[in-house]
């Protein structure tokens, strides 16, 4: 299975829609999308589409949440299933994510 990104651009908000596996073999696929960032002021990665999701693309994520950090915007995750929820939670991520934003949403 493939990791498919849609990049949605609005003004100074950015969402990557993920469609498919985020795991070992696809967490590359969104390094370029994270590298294109630059000059927003929120970013919301979409996991409505995502089938599967592994410590190597909850790693990806953490990547984008050091360099919302670094590049000053506001990361947002949304659409998380419940199993992806849990799996988020029980890492530590959304803690980090609150941690170094004030709140997630």
């Amino acid at each position: 299975m493939e990791l498919t990104i849609n990049k949605i651009v609005e003004g100074n908000k950015v969402t990557l829609n993920l469609k498919g596996m985020l795991d070992i073999t696809t967490a590359n696929v969104i390094d370029p999308f994270l590298d294109e960032v630059n000059d927003i002021d929120t970013l919301i990665i979409d996991f409505s589409n995502l089938e599967f999701i592994d410590s190597t693309g909850i790693g990806a994520i953490m990547n984008a949440i050091f360099l919302s950090n670094e590049k000053n915007f506001k990361l947002k995750l949304q659409g998380e299933d419940e199993l992806t929820k849990e799996v988020l939670e029980t890492v530590g991520l959304y803690d980090i994510l609150t941690a170094m934003q004030g709140e997630v949403e």
